[in-house]
């Protein structure tokens, strides 16, 4: 193994080699398998950023919607015919409604990947990629080892990898709950119906399961970022470098001789290239070590002088 390059892929490698991975498509192979649920997130959350910016829209829940709805099933105790099996109805429904954003977005989403094909390019090494090197991949699929034959041990899944219908693939927003205020947190708690009290809870409860854990990662992987010490290069494609992922960036800074070691950074369009660098520079890397590049030329540019924008 290639100890001193490392290459951090996202999924615009996956969109270059023609698989059909972005979150548009997953919003039509939800329409397609599950309408009603493609109809409830569209009601929960803003359509347009869900399907644009799947995993940050996971934070804005529409949560005055769900409760509005929930609401119908909050029958008052002097109602006519109410019976003990009432109490929970309300709880019930917010339940049933995160249910659906939750578990069943997650097996769809497991389900979608997996079914995702991934043509063999008879391992035709677009990207001039170093077999040898080391790799961190945000995908979930196996291209690396089905086109480029890259070996698994050479690959590190940081968000796991979609291997059959019960994987646990990472995906979330990146709003820590402990930043958001309680629905509880409210004047005059101790007045409040108990069944809104349950059910504020269960609110809390969506934006805590719905976060995803980059710090507890980093901590179950403290081996493996304490070894990119020995970093010399590291090789971005495809990688959005959106604030979802930042706290990786920020702790492989941390890691690696960042006063030396150069970023390679590919580019699908110029005009995220400024966001990109100051994202990078916040996380603590020197500005004068990074370079964009496009795509086709990330790791074959013919002339390095020409792509390189910040000498």
């Amino acid at each position: 193994m290639n100890r001193k390059k490392l290459y951090i892929i996202g999924n615009g490698f996956d969109l270059y080699h023609g698989i059909p991975s972005g979150y548009w498509n997953f919003r039509e192979y939800v329409e397609q398998v599950d309408n009603d649920l493609y109809e409830e997130l569209n009601t929960y959350f803003n359509p347009d950023d869900l399907w644009s910016d799947f995993e940050s829209t996971l934070e804005h829940l529409d949560t005055d919607e769900i409760v509005d709805y929930a609401m119908n099933f909050l029958e008052s105790y002097s109602h006519p015919d109410w019976s003990d099996s009432m109490h929970h109805d309300y709880q019930y429904e917010l339940e049933r409604k995160i249910g659906i954003v939750t578990v069943s977005l997650k097996r769809h989403f497991t389900d979608w990947i997996l079914s995702l094909e991934i043509k063999n390019h008879n391992n035709a090494n677009e990207f001039g990629l170093d077999g040898n090197a080391r790799f961190i991949n945000f995908n979930y699929t196996r291209t690396l080892e089905v086109i480029y034959n890259i070996s698994t041990k050479n690959i590190f899944h940081i968000h796991n990898k979609a291997i059959d219908k019960d994987s646990l693939l990472i995906l979330g927003h990146s709003r820590n709950p402990a930043d958001i205020a309680s629905f509880n947190d409210v004047q005059g708690i101790e007045d409040q119906d108990v069944r809104i009290t349950e059910g504020n809870e269960i609110l809390d409860n969506y934006f805590v399961e719905t976060y995803k854990q980059s710090e507890q990662i980093i901590d179950e992987n403290k081996g493996y970022f304490d070894s990119l010490n020995e970093i010399e290069e590291i090789v971005i494609i495809g990688h959005s470098l959106s604030e979802v992922d930042k706290k990786y960036f920020q702790h492989i800074a941390t890691k690696i001789n960042a006063a030396n070691v150069t970023w390679k950074v590919s580019y699908h369009s110029k005009d995220k290239i400024d966001e990109n660098t100051k994202l990078l520079v916040d996380c603590g890397i020197n500005e004068s070590l990074i370079s964009f590049h496009p795509n086709s030329e990330i790791e074959n540019g013919i002339d390095p002088n020409q792509v390189k924008l910040f000498e």
